[in-house]
């Protein structure tokens, strides 16, 4: 992209020391949009996701069924995470934005459509979860691939912190308009809200200008996913970059899949107070992310993997508690450990990689992030009254990820120090 483009937002050390640093990727207009967007789609994701594990619960009362929900919203990371990638440097990211907007209206007025007509099945969530985690596989990559195209330097990190204040934003926010309609009105309710804001996601998407550079990389496909194997195996920050992403998806993240059985069945939730507490982590998660955002962070790699490993030991603690108020001070907490792993993921991998293989570089990340199903299968099995119980499950898997992301920073000079 010429550096004249009015999309392009110059830094420069002087604007970096600017006192308005911690929002200064928002003068930039395509990712003002963008970020308007952002808050619409990550808080329709978090309210899915919160809706449909209360309502596998409601109908099962089964902890590994309530996985399965994680499960099939995660797979398709794995599934497809490299064809997206391949997807975002092949077509202009702008329209592959929309066209996972336009599956996403379609899937949430199916899946509105059936619970008015009240005959809702378990395997109902499990499609529409599936199909929306597909479209946000390919949105994963296509997404953070455009941020690379018009920030650079610490003004990406920037702007990747910000798209993370959206996502913990809307963690927090999602979770309990989800438990509250469901509490006011029903399952439908909350779908109808949801049907809504895809819609509004869609029609910004629609005002972002497609410039030239993006999006236009003709390489053959199998090509591209040769190219994506070999960076992968050959570079080491995005190896770096993997596999915390791994560890974090496979022992830390399936604690999602957990919050409503604790919840309802330890801490005595109704539907609005799990909403409080599925939130909680998000709130501690956008204080960091606005941390992150307004500092310049050096050592990136040290604070992706600190940041995890912190999370990871809270999270024990979370699954040990017996009290709702207690419980919801640990998962807050957590959440700052959340933000460092969630802003510094994509900035390692998106700075690894010549510009041309961004896309690419964050498909290999969404395949890692597809790691998530197994741990949420592991906890879910481990969760049932025959075996250890949600409690000691959680704590359990959490404890042993704590161990082995330590490890890996032993292991792996670059988590202790990736910088610029």
């Amino acid at each position: 992209m010429s550096s004249t483009s009015p999309f392009t937002l110059a830094e420069d050390e002087t604007e970096i020391a600017s006192r308005f640093r911690t929002f200064r990727s928002l003068r930039n207009p395509v990712f003002r949009r963008l970020w308007m967007a952002g808050w619409l789609w990550y808080m329709n994701r978090m309210m899915e996701m919160a809706v449909l594990s209360w309502l596998v619960l409601e109908l099962t009362d089964s902890p590994s069924q309530v996985a399965l929900v994680g499960v099939f919203r995660m797979a398709p990371m794995f599934l497809l995470g490299l064809v997206a990638g391949s997807l975002s440097d092949r077509f202009p990211r702008k329209y592959v934005m929309i066209a996972t907007q336009i599956v996403n209206v379609v899937v949430v007025g199916g899946m509105l459509a059936v619970l008015v007509g009240g005959d809702v099945e378990p395997w109902h969530a499990y499609l529409a979860t599936f199909l929306t985690g597909s479209a946000w596989a390919v949105d994963f990559s296509a997404r953070r691939a455009y941020f690379a195209e018009i920030f650079r330097g610490d003004a990406l990190t920037n702007a990747i912190s910000l798209d993370v204040v959206c996502l913990t934003g809307s963690s927090i926010v999602g979770p309990l308009f989800a438990g509250a309609i469901i509490e006011l009105v029903d399952f439908s309710g909350s779908y109808a809200l949801m049907f809504g804001l895809y819609l509004a996601a869609g029609w910004v998407l629609f005002t972002i200008p497609k410039t030239e550079s993006m999006g236009e990389e003709k390489t053959p496909v199998l090509r591209q996913l040769k190219e994506s194997v070999t960076v992968l195996a050959t570079n080491r920050a995005l190896v770096a970059a993997l596999t915390i992403t791994v560890s974090l998806n496979f022992f830390g993240f399936p604690f999602l899949t957990m919050v409503p059985v604790i919840g309802r069945d330890v801490l005595g939730a109704n539907a609005f107070l799990y909403g409080i507490l599925a939130g909680a982590a998000g709130v501690g998660s956008l204080t960091g992310a606005i941390i992150i955002a307004s500092r310049q962070i050096r050592n990136h790699g040290q604070v992706y993997s600190l940041g995890s490993a912190f999370m990871l030991g809270i999270m024990v603690l979370f699954a040990l508690s017996e009290w709702y108020t207690v419980s919801l001070v640990l998962l807050m907490v957590a959440g700052l450990g959340m933000s460092g792993f969630a802003t510094m993921q994509p900035t390692i991998a998106l700075r690894a990689v010549s510009p041309e293989m961004r896309g690419r570089a964050m498909g290999a990340i969404a395949l890692g992030i597809g790691a998530s199903p197994l741990g949420m299968l592991t906890v879910g099995w481990m969760a049932e009254p025959e075996n250890l119980g949600p409690q000691m499950a959680l704590a359990v898997l959490t404890g042993t990820g704590f161990v082995v992301v330590m490890a890996l920073r032993f292991m792996l000079p670059e988590l202790r120090g990736v910088r610029r």
